[in-house]
C-alpha cells in the first residue's frame, strides 16, 4: 500500500508540474521548398561541358510557445537542407569557399553533417516589458528596410532586441554578436596570443514611421571587429580580423535609411547604405599595418506601375567597388543581402549556394549578396487569372571598379533575360517554372585576356509550401 501511495503521489506531482506547460498555446509555422536546376554552362567557358543539374530542398519549422500573456518562447529549425541524392557523411572534395578540413562538400553549400540533421537556428524569448517588446536569444540578423540589404534567410545569431511603439513610430535598440566569431586562440596559457579574444559585435539603434500606404526608417549601427586572421576578410563572413603580427581592429559606422510607399497605381521602394570608419586601425605595439579608412556606398530603388492585369517596372542598384589605387582607403560598399535575388542566375544566392561559383572567377556562396555592382533591370508581368503570375525581365550589370589591380579584363558582368510563371495550386502551395539566358560579359575572363567566354542558360522549377 505504501508503494501505491508513493507512485500516486509521484504521478500527481508530475501532472502538477506539467499542467502549466500543457496550458501554453503552441503555434507552428514554416515552409517546405524543393527546387530543381539545369544549368547548361556554369563555368561560362566555350565547349567546357560543365552543365549542372540538381534538386535541393529545405524544411523549415518555427514553433511559438505562448507561455502566458506577453511571454513567448520561439524556436526555428531547418531539416534535410540538402541536394537530393548528395553523399552522406563523406567529404567528396572542395570548391569555392569550401575545404575538406572544414567539413564542406562540393555538391552542397553546407556542411554535410548539417544537411543530414535538424539544425536549430532560432531560440529566443519575447517578453512584453515597459510598454515594448524585449527579445533575447538566437534570432534573425541583418534584416531592416527592403530586401536589398536583407540576409535574414541566411543570417542568424545571438541578439538582444528591444522595440517600443508609440502611435505611428517604432523605436528599436539592439546588440548583436556575429555567429562563428567568438573563440580564443589555440595557443596555451602564458602565450600572448591566448589573451586575444576574437569577436564581432554590433550596437544599433533604429526608428520606423508608418503611414497608411507606406513606411520609412533609419538604422544606425556601430560595428566592432577584432580577431585572429588576415586583413582581407569581410565583415559578416566567418573570418576574424585581428592578427598577433599585424595587431589591428575594425570600427565601422553604418547608416541605413529606407522607404516604401504606394502612390496611386505606383509602388516604389528604396534603400541607401553608407558605411564609414576605420577598416584597419592599429592597436597593438607590434602592429606594422598602416591605418585604412572605410568609405563605401550602396543604393537601391525599384518602382512598379500596376495597370491590372499587367504591371511593369524598373530596378536600379549600385554597390561601390574598391579603388585599388587608394591604399589608405577602402571604398567598397556593403554587399547586398542574400534575400535580394534580382535574377535567376546573376547574383542569385540559392543558385550560387547549391550549384557552386559562377564562372571561372565568379562569386563564392560564402559571401552572400552582390558587391561591386552597377545594375539596371526592366520588368513586365501579367496576371491573366488571380492565381497565375507571368513575369519577364531584362538586366544589365557591370562592376563598379576593376575586380583586381592586376589588369582585370573587363567590368562587364553581362546581360540576362529571365522568364518565370508562378501558379498558386492552393493558397499555401505554389509552383514556379522559369528559364534564364545570360549573355556573359568579359568580366569572367578575369586577368586572362585570351580566355574565351561563352553564354549560359538555365531552366528551373520550384515548389513552395507555406504553413
Amino acid at each position: 500500500m505504501k508503494k501505491f501511495w508513493i507512485v500516486l503521489l509521484s504521478v500527481a506531482l508530475i501532472m502538477a508540474f506539467a499542467m502549466p506547460v500543457c496550458a501554453a498555446d503552441v503555434k507552428f509555422s514554416g515552409s517546405y521548398i524543393a527546387q530543381g536546376y539545369y544549368d547548361n554552362n556554369r563555368t561560362m567557358s566555350k565547349d567546357s561541358g560543365a552543365s549542372v543539374q540538381n534538386i535541393w530542398q529545405r524544411l523549415r519549422v518555427q514553433t511559438d510557445f505562448k507561455i502566458q500573456e506577453g511571454l513567448t518562447l520561439t524556436t526555428r529549425f531547418d531539416a534535410m537542407e540538402k541536394i537530393w541524392g548528395a553523399s552522406r557523411s563523406s567529404l567528396i572534395g572542395s570548391g569555392a569557399g569550401q575545404s575538406a578540413a572544414a567539413g564542406w562538400t562540393a555538391n552542397s553549400g553546407t556542411p554535410d553533417t548539417e544537411s543530414e540533421n535538424i539544425k536549430f537556428e532560432h531560440a529566443y524569448v519575447t517578453a512584453g516589458l515597459w510598454g515594448g517588446n524585449l527579445k533575447v536569444g538566437y534570432q534573425r540578423q541583418s534584416v531592416f528596410g527592403t530586401e536589398f540589404g536583407d540576409s535574414g534567410d541566411a543570417t542568424y545569431g545571438p541578439r538582444v532586441w528591444y522595440d517600443y511603439t508609440i502611435g505611428p513610430w517604432m523605436f528599436i535598440a539592439l546588440w548583436d554578436k556575429v555567429e562563428g566569431t567568438k573563440y580564443y586562440t589555440s595557443a596555451g596559457p602564458g602565450v600572448a596570443g591566448y589573451q586575444v579574444d576574437s569577436d564581432q559585435e554590433k550596437f544599433a539603434g533604429a526608428f520606423m514611421y508608418n503611414w497608411g500606404k507606406g513606411n520609412a526608417g533609419l538604422l544606425i549601427y556601430y560595428y566592432l571587429i577584432t580577431g585572429q586572421a588576415g586583413p582581407n576578410a569581410i565583415p559578416g563572413s566567418n573570418y576574424s580580423l585581428l592578427t598577433d603580427a599585424t595587431g589591428y581592429k575594425r570600427q565601422i559606422w553604418l547608416f541605413d535609411p529606407y522607404f516604401k510607399a504606394q502612390i496611386g497605381p505606383v509602388y516604389v521602394e528604396g534603400e541607401l547604405v553608407y558605411w564609414t570608419g576605420k577598416w584597419q586601425k592599429g592597436e597593438m605595439p607590434q602592429s606594422t599595418q598602416a591605418d585604412v579608412t572605410l568609405d563605401g556606398l550602396s543604393a537601391y530603388v525599384s518602382a512598379t506601375y500596376d495597370f491590372a492585369p499587367m504591371y511593369a517596372g524598373l530596378t536600379l542598384a549600385y554597390v561601390s567597388g574598391d579603388d585599388k589605387a587608394t591604399t589608405d582607403k577602402n571604398e567598397f560598399g556593403a554587399p547586398a543581402g542574400s534575400d535580394w535575388n534580382p535574377c535567376l542566375m546573376l547574383f542569385n544566392y540559392d543558385l550560387n549556394r547549391w550549384n557552386g561559383a559562377q564562372g571561372n572567377v565568379g562569386y563564392s556562396w560564402a559571401m552572400p549578396g552582390a558587391s561591386n555592382l552597377q545594375l539596371a533591370q526592366i520588368f513586365v508581368g501579367v496576371k491573366p487569372v488571380p492565381k497565375l503570375n507571368i513575369r519577364a525581365s531584362y538586366t544589365i550589370a557591370q562592376a563598379d571598379k576593376e575586380a583586381s589591380s592586376v589588369n582585370w579584363t573587363s567590368k562587364n558582368y553581362g546581360t540576362e533575360f529571365d522568364l518565370t510563371a508562378t501558379y498558386k495550386i492552393y493558397d499555401n502551395l505554389s509552383y514556379m517554372v522559369g528559364m534564364a539566358y545570360l549573355w556573359a560579359g568579359d568580366y569572367f575572363k578575369g586577368t586572362n585576356n585570351a580566355a574565351t567566354v561563352d553564354n549560359d542558360y538555365l531552366v528551373t522549377h520550384k515548389l513552395t509550401l507555406t504553413f
